[in-house]
């Protein structure tokens, strides 16, 4: 009776204070000022470069360009933001809020079909003897393709490509791409002051 009696007050207090835990989910939280949340990708601007992945420091995101799959392993993310910083496109952002608790680990994956590459041009003679499928210019195939009438060979769009795959130089009016290297993100297209560069 005396334990009673040594905790009346704490339960009149308890029974008149507003309670100290929230209705949730009840009532939607509200999470602090710059509290990290979760990334989220707009799938439908992402290119599948492979960027994100990359510079992913504990190797979180996966991206399958050729299967057509970008995946994220949400228990290995640190939710740091670099792979908003590094997408050129601008579809990853960090988003209030935190993804629910589950009993395994699972990886997030988006999808999309990737059409099947359209076959190769049979070799022609071309008049001088050479090969008129090399002389050809390639249209259609993703890759920045720039019109050297319209080219001012200012070298931004080398100083913006993330993967150094374009060679400029003023002076010899020459411009290359390295093929293997490119990876299809259209920043140098994007910062084309000439708007000379399509991909």
């Amino acid at each position: 009776m005396s334990n009673i009696m040594n905790f009346s007050g704490t339960i009149l207090k308890n029974l008149f204070s507003k309670p100290v835990t929230k209705n949730y989910p009840a009532e939607p939280a509200q999470y602090p000022e710059r509290s990290r949340g979760h990334i989220e990708n707009d799938f439908d601007q992402c290119i599948l470069c492979g960027l994100c992945m990359r510079n992913c420091p504990t190797g979180a995101i996966v991206v399958e360009k050729n299967e057509g799959n970008w995946r994220i392993n949400r228990f290995d993310c640190i939710q740091c933001g670099y792979c908003t910083l590094k997408c050129p496109k601008k579809c990853l952002s960090i988003v209030p809020g935190y993804q629910e608790p589950g009993p395994e680990k699972y990886e997030e994956v988006q999808h999309r079909d990737v059409p099947a590459p359209a076959p190769k041009p049979a070799a022609q003679a071309a008049p001088d003897g050479g090969d008129a499928a090399q002389q050809a210019a390639p249209s259609g195939d993703g890759y920045p393709q720039a019109d050297l009438s319209q080219c001012v060979f200012c070298t931004l769009c080398a100083k913006k490509c993330p993967q150094s795959a374009l060679t400029v130089d003023r002076a010899e009016k020459k411009w290359e791409l390295a093929k293997d290297d490119c990876i299809q993100c259209g920043l140098c297209a994007q910062n084309c002051p000439k708007k000379c560069i399509s991909m």
